[in-house]
């Protein structure tokens, strides 16, 4: 069991290098844009409020995208507390992140967390818009690493959680339709 704990976090780690390695000054300012807007789920949060009132002011357009943004938020931060990893730039101190640090725990991503619940509700509920709202979920999340404060497996932890409470906000949703 070790062994193969030991595989996956080389794994991680490698990926993570593959990732950060990759430096192209306008896909860093895009990055850098992307992870702030991103921050507590802002950007969805704003999409969000945009779109009800733009669309008839129906309380749900508003609801369903708000609780699962705030309830991805809430499980990813709590959950780093169980977990309480160091970041790539504290386990290698070579590693000069292109943004402000975080001082809370790598894992899982909160950023991610609230970028799959943001894109994915969203984009439930306005699919002509699926593919950009996807496509800025993806930046959000991959500019977590690109950036250097997250590994890979923070991010996907946090799109799992993200869709997770996703697909219970939408199934209560639809429950109470």
């Amino acid at each position: 069991m070790k062994g193969l704990a030991r595989g996956i976090r080389d794994l991680d780690r490698a990926l993570f290098r593959a990732v950060f390695g990759v430096k192209w000054t306008p896909l860093t300012a895009v990055m850098r844009a992307f992870t702030v807007a991103g921050t507590a789920g802002a950007l969805w949060g704003f999409l969000a409020a945009a779109a009800f009132l733009l669309t008839g002011l129906e309380p749900s357009r508003l609801l369903i995208p708000w609780t699962a943004i705030a309830g991805s938020w809430t499980v990813s931060e709590g959950a780093k507390y169980l977990f309480d990893r160091a970041r790539p730039f504290i386990w290698d101190s070579e590693i000069a992140p292109l943004i402000k640090t975080p001082s809370s725990s790598s894992f899982p991503s909160g950023h991610s967390a609230t970028a799959a619940a943001g894109a994915l509700t969203l984009s439930y509920l306005y699919p002509s818009f699926a593919f950009v709202l996807v496509l800025a979920g993806l930046l959000v999340i991959l500019s977590r690493v690109y950036l250097g404060v997250h590994f890979p497996f923070d991010v996907l932890a946090g799109v799992a959680i993200g869709t997770a409470t996703s697909a219970v906000v939408l199934t209560v949703a639809e429950l109470l339709a």
